[in-house]
């Protein structure tokens, strides 16, 4: 649903893309049609992790790391552009699950939904989440979010995985992104923002608080420092989750039926197919009464 669409309105919003020109191909179509098919029939494996036999002391696996000198880059660096450090961040701190966001107009006249995959988890008690919307202009999303305080959230699955990246578009606020993807709002209990049927989990969010990030280098024509990102703190009153995606204590969910989707740099998307388990390691008060560890805290003292 979207509000009338009046001539004076704005074609579209700020187009971020071409400034900072995350695609790196010269023919995309030709790059995709090289490349084997997605296999959609892929299932979850558990391997053994890395090193079973490692011990404490061991440290890492292999001695590649010895074998490479380090590069050091300042952030701040006079030379270095905003567009680089984006583009250093999306490709180094990955995989990155990505947050759907779902909201409504003050008015209730326009649905938005947009991925954002400056996103996690921060506490459970209570159930908080973090989303981090960038941009030094107000985005639909975080505007409606301070404006009525509500949210919903989606995990992006891989069977409509170009839908959800449809809805990186930059509509104006006067449109909505729903029709445009093809995916169907879900109305919500708790909150007015609908969640998409297609979504194997969502949940209903309450705005915690919201924290303002303020660029170092560049100000506004009053003096006072740009905003450059707001940090939305979520809390969630309400999970949705498919019957065949949880285990019956309703507390872990399957990752095998999520089959949800990360992001990377540029343009990439991954998914989850393979994984490992490990152990974290017993209580210390045990562990220190072991052979090896007793010889390691002995050199240390």
């Amino acid at each position: 649903m979207s509000s009338s669409i009046q001539p004076t309105d704005p074609v579209e919003a700020f187009d971020k893309e071409a400034l900072i020109k995350r695609n790196p191909h010269a023919d995309w179509a030709a790059v995709e049609a090289s490349r084997e098919e997605y296999d959609s029939s892929k299932t979850y494996k558990y391997s053994k992790s890395p090193n079973p036999q490692w011990q404490p002391g061991d440290g890492a696996s292999n001695d590649e790391w010895k074998q490479h000198k380090m590069v050091s880059i300042n952030p701040q660096d006079p030379s270095r552009t905003v567009t680089q450090n984006y583009k250093f961040i999306i490709s180094s701190v990955v995989p990155r699950p990505i947050a759907f966001v779902s909201t409504v107009s003050k008015d209730g006249l326009c649905q938005n939904i947009a991925p954002f995959s400056y996103f996690n988890a921060v506490s459970p008690d209570p159930p908080i989440y973090t989303v981090s919307i960038v941009g030094d202009e107000t985005k639909d999303t975080l505007r409606n979010c301070i404006e009525t305080g509500e949210l919903c959230i989606s995990i992006i699955s891989d069977w409509y995985l170009e839908a959800a990246n449809f809805c990186a578009v930059n509509t104006p606020p006067q449109q909505s992104e729903w029709p445009l993807a093809g995916l169907h709002p879900r109305q919500s209990t708790l909150v007015k923002p609908p969640h998409p049927a297609e979504a194997a989990f969502s949940m209903e969010c309450k705005v915690h608080s919201t924290v303002p990030i303020y660029s170092k280098n560049r100000q506004n024509a009053d003096g006072s420092p740009v905003r450059t990102a707001t940090l939305v703190l979520c809390e969630a009153v309400l999970y949705h989750v498919r019957e065949d995606a949880i285990d019956e204590k309703t507390e872990t969910l399957k990752i095998e039926v999520l089959r949800p989707m990360w992001r990377g740099g540029g343009i990439t998307y991954g998914s989850l197919f393979d994984g490992f388990e490990a152990l974290r390691p017993m209580a210390f008060r045990h562990l220190r009464e072991t052979e090896k560890v007793k010889q390691i805290l002995e050199n240390v003292e």
